[in-house]
């Protein structure tokens, strides 16, 4: 287990609050510049290297050349999501070199009957979801509010994929149940809740379902189309999906149907975040975690 001081944590505290300031700030120029500033704190603490930095420019420039020059064609709007998309993933994938993410378990035992645990805090993937978030203004352009109808029904849908999913885990071997609150817990929470569900939710629902959203609702095509493409899209194109096997890939390709239609339902990427986060805890806490050892053998 790794020991993590608050210094090494610092630069992923500022990251978080950034992110917390990305659901209230209106100004994008302000936004930028805490961007900015937000690198440079990474980069003192060797998290970014020159290259990284050069990388997150480079994405900066390219989405919001996109954002700011709308193409009247849509299918040239098409190529050029898709081509940001996938540089996103690539950022979440740890293909894109100049970053050295924070690693703060290395092999733990969170459940005695499961694998494993290791968890890095990765400020690669965060950071390209940040950019996304700025750039598009997908945060501004929402105008739903999260009130108490968008509370309950990010509520009702936690409920109803929690009670398919485990089942179904349950049944599977994947997961036994082990209820627990370890020690762990909590940075586990932080860096799922920051790290983990804010920026798959925000490349996955925000970018790459509100844009299908789109081409379905012109062509005529039911929702669940792009609810479903999506949510296939974030089983397979994440390497950590892949790597659970056949089976893994099978449950997040569901859960992520319940966060892509938490989405479409309140129209708040907020309602996708948290039921992505509490179908998490209730993984983490009630369940063998990250998953039962016999699924290795």
């Amino acid at each position: 287990m790794t020991i993590v001081s608050i210094s090494m944590l610092f630069p992923y505290i500022t990251l978080a609050l950034l992110i917390a300031g990305l659901f209230v700030v209106r100004s994008r120029i302000l936004l930028a510049a805490l961007l900015a500033a937000q690198i440079m704190v990474a980069f003192i603490q060797g998290i970014i290297d020159p290259a990284g930095i050069c990388a997150v420019a480079a994405f900066w420039g390219i989405c919001t050349l996109h954002w700011q020059n709308l193409s009247s064609k849509e299918w040239i709007n098409c190529l050029r999501v898709l081509f940001i998309a996938g540089a996103a993933i690539a950022f979440a994938s740890h293909m894109v070199p100049g970053f050295h993410n924070l690693r703060v378990y290395s092999g733990i035992l969170i459940s005695p009957t499961a694998i494993p645990f290791t968890m890095y805090l990765n400020f690669d993937k965060v950071i390209a979801a940040v950019v996304l978030v700025i750039a598009s203004g997908v945060f501004l352009k929402q105008t739903t509010p999260f009130g108490v109808k968008s509370l309950r029904d990010t509520v009702v849908v936690s409920a109803f994929c929690i009670s398919l999913l485990i089942p179904l885990a349950i049944l599977s071997g994947y997961v036994n149940f082990d209820p627990k609150f370890p020690e762990s817990f909590w940075l586990w929470a932080f860096n799922n809740l920051y790290f983990v569900c804010f920026a798959e939710e925000v490349i996955f629902r925000g970018i790459i379902q509100t844009h299908l959203m789109k081409i379905a609702n012109r062509c005529n095509v039911p929702s669940f189309v792009p609810i479903f493409v999506s949510a296939l899209l974030f089983a397979v194109a994440l390497p950590g999906h892949r790597q659970g096997g056949t089976t893994f890939i099978a449950f997040v390709t569901l859960s992520g149907l319940f966060y892509g239609y938490a989405y479409h339902r309140t129209k708040r990427l907020e309602s996708a975040i948290l039921v992505h986060f509490i179908v998490n805890v209730c993984h983490f806490l009630l369940f063998s975690y990250p998953a039962a050892a016999v699924i290795v053998k």
